[in-house]
């Protein structure tokens, strides 16, 4: 991954004006030195998300979301980290520094550059063409596939004429010469001749979330092959990487669920009957990458694929790897061997949203394709299948889920659940991890509030971090939000410097930290200024965590005791009880 420096991070927050960044995206007012206004990231109706611009933060006390300007770009664009900060650093003109992991960096943004300059003469080219004498029977094919000029504009849909050199000599008098064009994938060169890429094919631009068209898929009119022609891997094009649809899926507001499909046509029809939520993979099978790309944006995909054989092997791959992004999957099977497109032709809208309510999650999806292999009327074949499925329910992590399919695949074969649970069921003889007991709810509750307290006046002044050096560490914090700004503000204080709310933001990422620390941020200052004394309250929060982690550490001694047949070891542990019990007593009696 991209590297930039703690350095160069916090001079990118200083730059950003939080106030005018997220005013380009909602009206905010000013009330009392915090800005206000409707959360962009949830409906309602009484403004309940603010910004704190001297402390660089923002926080929806409605949803929970919040961090920095590099936090906000990454949600409301779907970014990465660090195509957040190229895209801020763009913003306030901060040259870029030079990527550790790629030394070819600004030579190859040039080559995207002129790439997208090429194809963005290109798009316009192919969709003028479509609206021309010699485009008339591509019109009449869109047409015929039911789509109207208004979608055809919507996803810039065009013509590339039946020639060798259209495009060719346009390029060409734009200034961009026969290397240039082969670099985008527009040309091709064999033997020293020169000819145009896409040919009598319908024609769709690929364009990604910065709205620059990266590349062009091409479908013929007829039966001939290959059906589509996609533009090759170039500097601005990856195909594994990229997804088709995604500039407009950016521009969706509070999505819950996409739909993903195979192809570009299959989005465009769906976006046609009024279902928008849709992106495809660019001529590939769906790869890890590109999975990731739909993490960014919701946590339930709605796999449609085509309903043919191929397209059961393509749902059963996709399925895997949309499950080791931990997104939650549902496959729409569609009868007939039919797509997306030829069901909502004769369908429409209502049939597929039928589809959508009885589909099925991953592992229901499974084992009905599964069943499809086997006669379960026979004995022997339904041994196999069953066999097979256990196979399935040893990947499951859930202990709930596998229970549930286990008594399913029970029924479905007649096996005692007891006996699938023992094909399925975890390896003899783990090694048993002591981990910390359960505690009383409202222990733990009083415990998280010390630490929050801690962590609160540690972001309040930095410096006073120096004080815990020594006497607390990471694993003395139970939120994990807590642990990182506690390691982060004592690396900063002991590097003499005091890091503002925004940069302790930067070290987190989850949005459940951010959550966490920006509420606690967001505390409101006066609430410290009463304390009567800040040192003690400060020493005291630190006493209550040290107190915390002994008792912790001797509950598990007690328990290791209880449970250790080694003399020699239960001496020892007997040793380790009486000094924890001296310590305790000790801080006890301290404060």
């Amino acid at each position: 991954m991209p590297y930039f420096s703690e350095e160069w991070i916090q001079e990118l927050l200083q730059k950003v004006n939080l106030v005018d960044l997220i005013g380009e995206y909602v009206t905010l007012q000013n009330k009392s030195g915090r800005w206000w206004a409707c959360c962009p990231f949830h409906n309602e109706k009484t403004p309940s998300f603010s910004v704190t611009p001297e402390k660089g933060f923002f926080h929806c006390f409605g949803c929970g979301k919040g961090g920095n300007a590099i936090h906000f770009v990454m949600e409301q664009e779907k970014m990465t980290f660090p195509e957040a900060c190229r895209y801020l650093a763009d913003k306030v003109k901060l040259p870029v520094p030079d990527i550790k992991d790629d030394s070819n960096y600004e030579k190859r943004k040039q080559q995207r550059e002129k790439i997208f300059a090429m194809n963005k003469i290109t798009a316009q080219f192919f969709h003028k063409c479509l609206y021309e004498p010699q485009g008339k029977d591509a019109l009449a094919y869109l047409h015929g596939r039911g789509l109207d000029d208004r979608i055809i504009k919507i996803f810039g849909m065009g013509y590339a004429p039946d020639k060798w050199d259209s495009l060719l000599n346009l390029l060409g008098k734009e200034g961009f010469t026969k290397q240039d064009m082969q670099l985008a994938g527009l040309v091709k060169i064999n033997d020293g001749k020169c000819y145009d890429m896409f040919r009598n094919r319908v024609m769709m631009p690929i364009i990604n979330t910065f709205s620059n068209v990266i590349g062009f898929g091409g479908r013929v009119m007829d039966d001939s092959l290959p059906k589509y022609l996609n533009s090759p891997e170039t500097a601005a094009f990856n195909k594994s990487k990229n997804l088709y649809n995604l500039n407009m899926i950016r521009k969706q507001k509070n999505l819950k669920r996409l739909i993903l499909v195979e192809g570009y046509m299959d989005v465009i029809a769906m976006h046609a009957y009024g279902i928008p939520e849709c992106v495809a993979t660019l001529g590939t099978a769906l790869t890890q990458d590109q999975a990731r790309l739909l993490k960014r944006y919701v946590n339930n995909v709605y796999v449609s694929y085509d309903g043919d054989g191929a397209g059961k092997k393509a749902t059963l791959r996709a399925l895997d790897i949309l499950a080791r992004e931990g997104i939650e999957s549902r496959v729409v099977s569609i009868p007939g061997g039919q797509d997306p497109d030829e069901f909502l032709k004769q369908y429409g809208k209502d049939g597929y949203i039928k589809l959508m309510k009885a589909s099925l999650p991953l592992m229901d999806y499974k084992f009905r394709v599964t069943a499809e292999q086997y006669d379960l009327n026979d004995s022997y074949q339904k041994e196999k299948f069953a066999k097979e499925c256990v196979h399935l329910l040893k990947g499951v992590t859930s202990a709930m889920v596998r229970e549930k399919y286990m008594k399913k695949l029970s029924e479905l074969t007649g096996f005692s659940v007891n006996a699938i649970a023992q094909d399925a069921g975890a390896q003899q003889g783990q090694e048993i991890s002591w981990k910390l007991p359960a505690r009383e709810t409202e222990t733990e509750s009083a415990d998280l509030k010390t630490e929050n307290c801690l962590i609160r006046l540690l972001a309040t002044n930095p410096q006073t971090a120096l004080k815990l050096d020594g006497k607390l560490d990471e694993g003395d914090f139970r939120h994990p939000a807590n642990k990182k700004i506690f390691s982060y503000t004592l690396l900063c204080a002991k590097k003499g410097f005091s890091p503002t709310n925004a940069e302790i933001l930067s070290v987190l990422q989850s949005e459940e930290d951010l959550r966490h620390a920006t509420e606690l941020f967001s505390m409101p200052e006066e609430v410290l200024g009463e304390l009567k004394n800040f040192d003690d309250f400060f020493d005291d929060c630190v006493h209550r965590i040290q107190l915390g982690r002994l008792e912790a550490d001797l509950k598990i001694a007690n328990v290791k005791y209880e449970s250790e047949t080694d003399p020699e070891e239960k001496k020892a542990l007997v040793t380790k009880i009486s000094a924890l019990t001296k310590e305790i007593h000790k801080l006890k009696t301290s404060f």
